[in-house]
């Protein structure tokens, strides 16, 4: 028995009308609607300033965005809007179809713009609602005043869509680390010493204008200088360890740290991710990663090192705050990527997973390091990666829970490429 066709305000979606997007986004332009427009209407008054309609209010129902609009003293209109990788779905309660763009849809997608442009992204969601059901396997529509939110379930938190960013597997590049020698000397201890600061924060918040890097700082011993009695001060300059006695490998390590500071502060640009912002980040992050490398050997060569969540660069000045400071150690150990793809019937979901001496590390999302990675059992313990390609896949993935998944219909011609990007370098299991 053949079932009827879902239809939408009496259309199948076959049956809406299709407005293209800017390429490799969400966006909608007033200038390629104009352009739509003006070759179907001569009485739209495109490029002039219409008077547009009051909407009353948004919803979401079968993956469709619903606009209640009133234009005039006309009843109210229902305009219906589906997002999808490369268009827009468009129809209304009115006249649109396939090869009309109705007068209500049109000055609704006006009404919808701001600065010459109106982004849908946080409408996309294709695939995710089967046509003809209210709920969704795997976003939850919470509706609130004013409109309503759309939020991935927590087992679906790495969905990924057709046009989301994945990393870059293209070639991976170890970057050289050098080794300890067998027997290596640990620094001399002093009254008033120096030690060494992990200072990291949240790159996804606001205020984490930062990426990982190492700073000094001066501290006073307890008398038996086994602990840390106070601390003094960061070590922003050489002058900051005027009359302290340090060692070759301290000197050495001092200037790797003083390296370290101007390229771990992210740029920003005023319009935006901008590709020369990006480009300026990128490089200064695997110059960092480099650093990093050739610290290690000396940092495992001290007696205090400590990790310091900072909430910004701006905090990283004056005295260290005692209760934020905290003991932590590194490993020469190198951390093992590979990766399980599963097949769970409507998608495939692809994990992380990383080990250490073929021991499986369990991460914590809560205190990514970008370039080191800790089991969240040994918060204290920092492993350090061994390529560029390594760290961002994992600050890729713990953004997402260590999972990612792929509806069926889109993995061939969206995600494929990417899993066998990857093998070329990991290995993927198929479970």
């Amino acid at each position: 028995m053949m079932t009827k066709p879902i239809t939408i305000a009496g259309k199948p979606l076959s049956r809406f009308y299709q407005l293209p997007l800017e390429k490799g986004s969400r966006v909608l332009s007033l200038a390629v609607l104009d352009q739509v427009a003006s070759g179907l209407h001569s009485t739209f008054g495109i490029g002039k300033k219409p008077d547009l309609p009051v909407i009353q209010s948004l919803s979401f129902d079968q993956g469709l965005l619903v606009v209640n609009v009133i234009l005039g003293k006309e009843d109210v209109a229902r305009v219906y809007i589906g997002v999808e990788y490369d268009c827009l779905l468009v129809s209304c309660s009115v006249d649109t179809d396939e090869t009309y763009l109705g007068h209500y849809a049109y000055l609704t997608l006006r009404a919808m713009m701001r600065s010459g442009y109106c982004d849908f992204q946080e409408y996309y969601w294709p695939a995710c609602f089967a046509l003809g059901t209210k709920r969704s396997s795997y976003v939850d529509v919470v509706k609130k005043p004013g409109g309503f939110t759309i939020t991935l379930k927590k087992k679906f938190s790495g969905l990924f869509r057709p046009g989301d960013d994945l990393p870059d597997v293209t070639e991976r590049v170890v970057v050289p680390r050098e080794r300890l020698s067998g027997k290596y000397v640990m620094a001399r201890l002093a009254p008033v010493s120096i030690g060494y600061c992990f200072a990291n924060t949240d790159l996804q918040h606001f205020h984490s204008n930062h990426y990982p890097f190492l700073i000094p700082y001066v501290f006073a011993a307890t008398a038996y200088l086994k602990t840390v009695k106070s601390f003094k001060r960061f070590v922003l300059n050489p002058h900051d360890v005027d009359g302290i006695s340090l060692s070759p490998q301290q000197e050495e390590l001092n200037s790797i740290c003083f390296a370290m500071k101007p390229l771990a502060a992210i740029r920003f640009s005023a319009n935006g991710h901008l590709p020369e912002t990006n480009a300026i980040n990128d490089a200064n992050q695997l110059m960092l990663f480099k650093l990093w490398n050739k610290a290690l050997p000396l940092l495992m060569q001290q007696h205090f090192t400590h990790y310091c969540y900072t909430y910004g660069m701006r905090n990283v000045t004056g005295k260290p705050v005692t209760r934020d400071m905290k003991l932590v150690e590194f490993s020469m150990e190198v951390p093992v990527l590979s990766f399980v793809l599963k097949d769970e019937g409507d998608y495939y979901e692809l994990q992380l997973k990383i080990k250490v001496k073929g021991k499986s590390l369990h991460l914590n999302r809560d205190q990514p390091g970008l370039f080191l990675v800790c089991d969240r059992a040994k918060p204290y313990l920092w492993y350090l990666l061994k390529a560029e390609m390594d760290y961002k896949l994992v600050w890729f993935f713990s953004r997402v829970n260590f999972r990612v998944q792929v509806l069926k219909g889109y993995y061939k011609e969206f995600f494929e490429g990417f899993v066998e990007g990857m093998e070329r370098w990991y290995e993927v299991k198929r479970g």
